[in-house]
């Protein structure tokens, strides 16, 4: 089954309020506006975790999607040019003020779609206030950091920044936004960061990619980047499925 009215922004408010508030989840794709190597668009992040929440609540008729949230806390990439940022703070007081509108509709249960890592702490203490102190029942689903789900399909690869399996999933989410006639010339980091002593030290994407690529670039494919989103969308599903019979937090 699939709702015929799914997405939050293109619906009206007399059709808003006869949702019902307690066996709905809401869905709030979060990204990032920032660089993702010479190949990728800026908006990579927002646009796999918009393109993953958009089909879940397609295919569920418990679950409605949240306009998205695209700029998030991205200041380490901001010597490339079109990257946008907001601080640890201003993000995390934007996204609980997003949930505690929710919740003043009535509507408290909620999974976060976060496509970019430096957004996580940030959205979990957001998701931890509304949860201990509006009773809300809040969720984070990060599709990368998924158990086993990049490794499955990509036969144990991890994915990096802007990547071959990053590179891959927005290939599939957005084939006409990639630029393939760049793989030819693409250098990469063989890693995330630096490090002095054995420890991480943080650091600048510039400071260890001058491309802003870092991981692996071998086997960019299209299918793979299929494969996974409609893998993800389906775990996804579940997950929202489960919430929607779940009662309350103990």
């Amino acid at each position: 089954m699939e709702s015929d009215r799914y997405l939050l922004h293109e619906m009206a408010w007399q059709d808003i309020s006869k949702i019902d508030n307690k066996k709905s989840v809401f869905i709030l794709p979060i990204g990032s506006t920032e660089q993702h190597g010479p190949q990728n668009p800026i908006g990579t992040d927002f646009l796999i975790a918009e393109h993953i929440a958009r089909k879940t609540a397609e295919k569920s008729p418990f679950a409605f999607c949240l306009p998205t949230i695209p700029v998030g806390v991205a200041s380490h990439h901001r010597n490339f040019p079109g990257t946008l940022w907001v601080t640890h703070k201003v993000f995390e007081e934007f996204v609980t003020d997003v949930l505690k509108a929710l919740h003043y509709h009535g509507f408290d249960k909620v999974i976060a779609v976060n496509g970019h890592g430096g957004n996580t702490s940030s959205i979990l203490n957001a998701i931890s206030y509304c949860n201990d102190d509006l009773k809300m029942t809040c969720m984070l689903f990060e599709w990368w950091n998924h158990p086993d789900l990049v490794t499955s399909v990509f036969e144990g690869q991890s994915c990096g920044h802007a990547d071959a399996v990053e590179t891959s999933v927005i290939l599939a989410a957005k084939p006409e936004l990639v630029h393939t006639d760049r793989f030819e010339n693409l250098t990469s980091s063989s890693k995330w960061g630096r490090e002095i002593g054995g420890l991480y030290l943080p650091s600048r994407t510039d400071q260890f990619s001058s491309s802003g690529i870092a991981g692996s670039l071998e086997g960019i494919s299209l299918e793979k980047g299929q494969k996974l989103l409609e893998t993800a969308v389906s775990v996804l599903k579940q997950s929202v499925e489960e919430i929607s019979a779940y009662s309350s937090i103990e």
